[in-house]
């Protein structure tokens, strides 16, 4: 095979094996073995096409990602999710071509395309053309690659809970990671997203604020697995906490020895303002300087808030890197692979409380008058409780102080450390929601905007 091919080692699943003879037998007439020229490769169900930017593989070297050549490369992108929420479809009809053409216009070098277990499994066809979710998904992975943007695909939903070690790495291997064998710019596979609410079903004992020996164990075995497997992919695994918003301290004592593990975290910024204020010792009534904020430790919220942007950065920074970043230090690789603002816009998910019933739920399901009807968008600054009508105010001034500093900080500082990054989605922006696109998916979001002005730093 060429030698940029990233897949090496063991049998394609038997459902393939005509296929792969296909991709073999051809590459002998059209792969030059250890050449740097041009090339051509199948494309599945579309032929043989030029490839236009084969990037070659990715490994990790410390806390650095590295190309073939040993340059460090920095990730830094979105995620595509219409795999996911979809099934087997672009919105608004958008081809696989055009999406991929437009990220690769903006500078993205760095995809994450979500999968449904569930849907991926029944290869399921919403609208009768033949193309099902597991093929539709391999043709924007295909697309993403023609265009020289480096994919990842991964697990999303649609798995069982709990699921074996030993089931998980089989369907990773067998059933998922095959398909894309063929496209040279798939460097990587996140095996499974937020499994941190779940840790505990895997057993074991508790390692860290959560974080089970079961889970750890099991997380270890598939990423051995997959590395036997596809020694020069990119294994991104979740070792962070919800609870304390950080990365397990086990990452000090027991990183995963496998090569090529990426560690994950994600973070949204609107989280502590809006989906937690009555959590966490907080009092939820209207905190106009974020003094609640302060008092938990993140102090930043409220510089932010009163414009004291340079004391916001250095406070903003320095909780980053005791939360997260501070495993470079370690020397090991991180990317936070999902995160989110929303443009100083209430999410319909923050949360509201009634102090006469106790009713405490998310502001969309509430009502715009008493006894009226449920709240539209934008949301009020008084709603009114579904249940007893008592008056609820907005627990909190902004939605997200210091918009839109606090985000190009957040970026700057993701790059300063050389975190790998990818924002939640190409998806356009709903009210309070994080999409990076309006409407119609031609033009940026304002959060979009902001996004795109890091790609290329």
């Amino acid at each position: 095979m060429h030698a940029k091919n990233l897949w090496s080692g063991g049998q394609l699943k038997p459902s393939l094996n005509h296929l792969t003879v296909a991709i073999v037998c051809l590459s002998l007439l059209v792969f030059p073995v250890q050449s740097t020229q041009q090339n051509s490769r199948v494309i599945r169900s579309q032929g043989v096409i030029s490839s236009a930017g084969d990037l070659g593989w990715l490994h990790t070297d410390g806390k650095y990602i590295k190309d073939e050549l040993g340059n460090i490369v920095f990730l830094r992108g979105c995620a595509v999710i219409e795999p996911e929420y979809l099934g087997d479809k672009l919105r608004h009809d958008q081809t696989v071509e055009e999406r991929a053409a437009r990220l690769k216009e903006l500078g993205v070098n760095f995809v994450r395309l979500q999968v449904n277990k569930e849907k991926w499994d029944a290869n399921l066809d919403t609208n009768g053309d033949g193309i099902g979710n597991r093929d539709f998904t391999v043709q924007m992975a295909e697309a993403l690659s023609e265009q020289g943007i480096y994919v990842c695909p991964g697990l999303m939903y649609g798995f069982p809970v709990p699921w074996t070690k030993e089931g998980w790495a089989n369907w990773l291997i067998n059933d998922f990671l095959p398909y894309f064998e063929h496209i040279p710019n798939t460097v990587g596979v996140f095996i499974m997203n937020e499994p941190q609410p779940n840790y505990a079903s895997w057993g074991g004992t508790d390692l860290d604020g959560g974080l089970t020996s079961g889970y750890w164990e099991a997380a270890k075995y598939v990423c051995q697995q997959i590395h036997q497997k596809y020694p020069k992919l990119l294994i991104i695994v979740h070792a962070d906490l919800w609870s304390s918003w950080r990365f397990s301290n086990i990452l000090k004592t027991d990183p995963i020895p496998t090569p090529n593990v990426v560690y994950t975290w994600h973070y949204y910024y609107v989280y502590a303002p809006m989906f937690n204020p009555y959590l966490g010792g907080m009092t939820g009534v209207l905190d106009s300087t974020y003094q609640e904020l302060v008092n938990i430790g993140m102090p930043f919220y409220q510089s932010y808030y009163l414009g004291n942007y340079t004391k916001a950065y250095a406070e903003f920074e320095q909780w980053l890197h005791d939360k997260y970043l501070w495993v470079t230090d370690l020397d090991l690789p991180i990317i936070c692979d999902e995160f989110g603002f929303t443009g100083n816009e209430e999410h319909y998910a923050s949360r509201r409380f009634c102090t006469a019933c106790s009713w405490t739920g998310k502001v969309a399901d509430t009502f715009d008058a008493p006894g009226g009807n449920p709240v539209g968008v934008p949301y009020p600054p008084v709603t009114y409780c579904p249940i007893c009508g008592e008056a609820l105010p907005r627990p909190r001034e902004q939605f997200e102080p210091g918009w839109p500093q606090c985000m190009h900080d957040f970026i700057s500082i993701l790059n300063k450390y050389g975190c790998q990054w990818s924002e939640l989605a190409w998806w356009p922006k709903t009210y309070g929601g994080y999409g990076l696109t309006e409407e119609y998916m031609s033009t940026l979001s304002k959060v979009g905007e902001v996004w795109k002005d890091y790609l290329n730093k």
